[in-house]
């Protein structure tokens, strides 16, 4: 019998919060696989699965979405345009997630290939006064589960 794979953007949050050259770009508490932060006082990321494909049920390879989002420049702060800065976080998550070595994460192996972006947005559903700049990296994970 195996164990099921593994919550897999959980495995990529344990990964990049580890990771001193992604924190110094945002917070490890405004990285997350919920929703975004209320209020927005600064960058966060989310990080979804919006896919998983496999035909072994021991070896899946789910899609990860890091999103980084920004505020605009008043809340930000700095010199750096907001959108500059929402790139710069999601090309180093696809970067070390890319090049990392095999992981462990809950009993289960998992390595990463990085497959697009930053691509870039700006959302203005909040209203046109309050945008957030967005980039977004895919990466997909090769999770093999762990036998029980």
């Amino acid at each position: 019998m195996t164990a099921p794979i593994p919550f897999a953007p959980g495995a990529a949050r344990v990964f990049l919060i580890a990771q001193p050259a992604f924190t110094a770009l945002v917070p490890a508490d405004s990285v997350t696989t919920r929703d975004a932060p209320d209020p927005i006082i600064g960058p966060f990321v989310t990080i979804r699965a919006p896919g998983n494909v496999g035909e072994d049920p021991m070896l899946r390879k789910p899609l990860i979405q890091i999103d980084a989002f920004v505020p605009k420049h008043e809340i930000l702060g700095g010199s750096k345009d907001p959108e500059e800065v929402a790139w710069d976080i999601a090309a180093m998550a696809g970067q070390l997630l890319g090049r990392t070595r095999p992981q462990e994460f809950r009993g289960s192996a998992w390595t990463a290939r990085w497959t697009d972006g930053p691509i870039t947005s700006v959302d203005k559903t909040r209203g046109a006064d309050q945008p957030l700049y967005r980039a977004t990296v895919r990466v997909e994970l090769k999770m093999r589960a762990a036998r029980t």
